[in-house]
């Protein structure tokens, strides 16, 4: 079978969005950045906010269950399970794939976890629609992780301000083989190695493998550091937006899908201005996307939710050429198009 030939159709999803917020203002008396940067600069009116209980696995597990529920799947059916959710999870050296297939009775099916940060979804897209045109007996795969890295943003650091919208949650996705709804068409991904030691959490890894300890907490030498953050934000100016706007061109392109064409763009959060000026690159009007200044950035999840919420606000209809465009720390970038129903 020729890769051409491969109909891989999104059946369905399921999310799990934790339901506390917090808002811009809060957001300033823990950071010390005035509320009017956060909202107008940062993008953040209020986002998302994790309780105790949700952890990686627990709420992959909760938007698996609604994703099942939703497509009406029995989990007997699923061939394969690709965790795409963040390395930061309930246990380290843990692998997420079997917790899944045990939680939810997928005993016919065989897993791996991938790690690509906020950029995941569209790699996870790729291999599950690549995995079904080289293995004819992979037929229904589900696609699922939660994030939360968000957990590992220290609110104080100065530094650490492009974190400040990171936000937990999780997503899930059911494909089937043959599905022609919801095809899945083509991906491209690059990576900008420049940044790969840009943004650390030295924290008991085996370069400096400390145990945890009162000192050691209370000045959060666990969370997420930027070392050279001038140099970063010079790099990042450089080299995100050509990023972004790169993997979309491809995208567009490899699918046979004029920038005329495209319809809806659901993209991961990112900082208003570089928002608005990368949609008007593509010749997208900002009524064709949905900006998540009431979320904040969920990573990886967000181009789930962006469907969502283009479902909901009647801005995805039947046919709708819609890009999921991501960037995740690394730094990569990668985009797939999608096209909305009946294809």
């Amino acid at each position: 079978m020729n890769k051409s030939e491969t109909i891989c159709g999104i059946v369905g999803f399921g999310l799990y969005i934790p339901k506390e917020r917090i808002t811009a203002k809060d957001l300033e008396e823990k950071s010390g950045i005035p509320e009017n940067i956060i909202m107008n600069k940062l993008g953040v009116k209020q986002k998302v906010l994790g309780s105790k209980e949700d952890h990686c696995l627990t709420m992959t597990i909760k938007a698996v269950r609604e994703c099942l529920n939703n497509t009406r799947v029995n989990p007997e059916e699923i061939d394969l399970v690709i965790f795409n959710g963040e390395e930061y999870k309930e246990y380290i050296c843990w692998t997420a794939g079997p917790k899944i297939q045990k939680e939810i009775g997928a005993v016919n099916a065989w897993s791996f976890d991938i790690s690509y940060r906020c950029a995941s979804t569209p790699l996870a897209l790729k291999l599950a629609k690549d995995i079904m045109t080289t293995n004819k007996d992979i037929n229904t795969i589900l696609i699922a992780g939660g994030n939360t890295i968000s957990y590992l943003v220290d609110e104080s650091d100065k530094n650490s301000s492009f974190l400040l919208p990171l936000a937990p949650g999780a997503c899930a996705i059911i494909l089937k083989r043959n599905y022609k709804y919801n095809n899945v068409l083509e991906t491209s991904i690059i990576t900008e190695s420049t940044f790969a030691d840009d943004v650390i959490a030295s924290h008991n890894g085996t370069i400096d493998p400390r145990n945890p300890c009162t000192n050691f907490c209370d000045n959060n030498m666990w969370k997420l550091r930027i070392p050279d953050m001038e140099r970063f934000k010079k790099d990042l100016r450089d080299k995100s937006i050509p990023g972004f706007l790169k993997v979309a061109r491809a995208a567009l392109k490899n699918s046979n899908i004029k920038m005329e064409d495209l319809d809806y763009v659901a993209m991961v959060h990112v900082k208003k201005s570089s928002y608005k000026y990368i949609l008007k690159e593509l010749g997208v009007n900002e009524t064709q996307s949905i900006y998540l200044d009431e979320y904040g950035h969920l990573g990886h999840v967000d181009p789930v939710l962006l469907i969502k919420l283009g479902i909901d606000n009647q801005k995805i209809k039947n046919g709708s050429n819609i890009l999921l465009l991501t960037g995740g720390l690394g730094y990569s970038f990668a985009a797939t198009m999608v096209r909305w129903g009946n294809t």
